[in-house]
This record gives structure tokens, C-alpha cells and sequence, in this order.
């Protein structure tokens, strides 16, 4: 019998210093990487999709810190315009995970009234370009309440279409 307990009690022992595992530790500057749109597809100008950004930071300061804070830490640049062309979000707060001050997770945008460039004339915007489905990528980054900015990443290609 005190084979048997003393058995049960390495074992469990064991179980527990194995189940329990530190946790991560992240940069203090954000990493992010790319993870999806919510359709590869939408129609110019009326459609509307949900862009999905992986990230970490390893002291937890991404998003609105205050509730009068209006800063934009989320940047979108369309890769077919100059950086004039940047759209630009507000990250929402984002509450730590525990006791550890680093954080992980996915940031979701919805973004709206994309449109296709004539060929011809790029500076004209939202024209029917009959049987075209444009493909756009993005360049995306993020940066934290103390400055500092994450690496840049591009997404795939978002596919536009540029007739009714």
C-alpha cells in the first residue's frame, strides 16, 4: 500500500511540475504578423472587409489607454499609392492577460470603400473596369503608447471588383 502511495505521489508531482509552464516572454517593441481578410473578395467601393493582425508586446501598452485617448496606432497603406494613401485606426483597449505584463493576440479592422484605379488614369478613382478583379496588398504596422513601432508586414493580395 505505501508503494502504491508513494507511486501516486511521484506521479503527480511529476504531472504538476510538467503542467505548469512559465510564460512567454515577449519583445517590449510589438511583433506583428499577418493572419487574414475576412473574404478575398469584395466589390469596389460598397464592400467592406475585416483585416486580422497577429501581435505581441512584452509590456502590454498597445491600444487606447484612457478613455479620452484618441490616438491612431494602427496604420494601413494601400501598396498601389504613395504613403499619402494611409488609413489609419484606433486600436481598442486591450486587457492584460494575467500577471505577466506581456500580451498576444489578434487585432481585427473593418475596412470600407475600397476602390479599383483605371490603368489609364490612376489618379481617378472608383471606375468601372468591366471583367477586372484588382488585386491590392497592404503594408501594415502598429506601434505602442510608449512610440514605439512594430516591424511592417504585407498582407495578400485583397482582390477588388471593379464593375457592377
Amino acid at each position: 500500500m505505501k508503494n502504491i502511495l508513494l507511486l501516486l505521489l511521484v506521479l503527480s508531482s511529476w504531472l504538476a511540475w510538467t503542467g505548469c509552464q512559465p510564460p512567454p516572454i515577449y519583445d517590449d517593441i510589438p511583433n506583428i504578423s499577418w493572419n487574414s481578410f475576412s473574404k478575398d473578395t469584395i466589390p469596389q467601393f460598397s464592400g467592406f472587409v475585416t483585416f486580422r493582425v497577429d501581435f505581441t508586446d512584452g509590456d502590454g501598452d498597445i491600444g487606447k489607454s484612457g478613455n479620452s485617448d484618441t490616438t491612431q496606432h494602427l496604420i494601413i497603406i494601400d501598396s498601389r499609392r504613395t504613403p499619402n494613401d494611409t488609413l489609419y485606426y484606433q486600436i481598442p483597449t486591450i486587457v492584460s492577460q494575467g500577471i505577466v505584463s506581456g500580451i498576444s493576440g489578434t487585432i481585427e479592422v473593418d475596412v470600407s470603400t475600397l476602390c479599383c484605379l483605371d490603368p489609364n488614369n490612376p489618379f481617378i478613382l472608383c471606375q468601372d473596369v468591366p471583367a477586372t478583379y484588382e488585386p491590392v496588398t497592404f503594408t501594415v504596422r502598429i506601434k505602442d503608447n510608449a512610440g514605439r513601432w512594430s516591424n511592417e508586414i504585407q498582407t495578400t493580395p485583397l482582390y477588388l471588383q471593379c464593375f457592377q
